[in-house]
């Protein structure tokens, strides 16, 4: 290895544990409640070394964002290649979101729409994500676990509109993520069901002692 290549390691080393340490800061504490010194403090680094790979908070906040959905989407598709059918999968990862939004203090959400290019980001991979989940949800049809005729788009629109404005309400603050999830997602999901769905949905939340 060169010297060039391993300075180059070390740097993205270096990267990849303060994005680690930033982004479970800023689930426990909110974002607004963690500065660039607490980082540096945390990690026993200097602010000028942190300065030099991430030139503000914004860019910090950026990176925590992107690693997580890049770790998302590998865990997602582990579990999709060992899923029986769309809902076992969802029913999954739905019992997987719970546990994480009762880890992740609420102001972290509302906190991410303050900052321009965190919402730029948002905002640009919306459509991909939107119609990623309409073509897997569509499958739930073929299988029999979903109703014919069922808009997906418009469903996938409204969750996502639904959980926003939980977030900007303050209902957030009332309630834990899993109570909202289990109040909002699911009941929207139990109603484009077949009869089948809907029993492996009751089995679910029966087994969780949900609802």
């Amino acid at each position: 290895m060169t010297a060039q290549s391993q300075t180059n390691t070390q740097r993205e080393d270096a990267r990849n544990s303060v994005i680690e340490t930033a982004t479970q800061m800023f689930h426990a504490q909110g974002i607004r409640n963690v500065t660039m010194d607490d980082i540096a403090h945390k990690l026993s680094m200097s602010k000028r070394t942190l300065y030099q790979l991430f030139t503000d908070k914004e860019d910090l906040l950026l990176a925590c964002v992107i690693k997580h959905e890049g770790d998302v989407r590998t865990h997602l598709a582990a579990i999709i290649s060992q899923s029986a059918n769309v809902l076992d999968f969802l029913l999954i990862i739905f019992k997987a979101k719970m546990k994480e939004f009762d880890e992740i203090v609420p102001s972290f959400f509302a906190d991410l729409t303050k900052y321009p290019r965190i919402k730029e980001h948002i905002a640009r991979n919306k459509q991909q994500q939107e119609d990623e989940a309409v073509s897997f949800l569509e499958r739930g049809i073929k299988q029999g676990l979903f109703r014919e005729g069922v808009n997906f788009h418009i469903i996938t629109r409204l969750l996502l509109s639904t959980m926003e404005v939980c977030i900007q309400n303050g209902l957030a603050d009332q309630y834990s993520q899993g109570e909202i999830f289990l109040n909002t997602i699911l009941p929207y999901i139990r109603g484009c069901a077949t009869l089948k769905g809907v029993e492996m949905i009751d089995q679910f939340l029966a087994e969780n002692n949900a609802l």
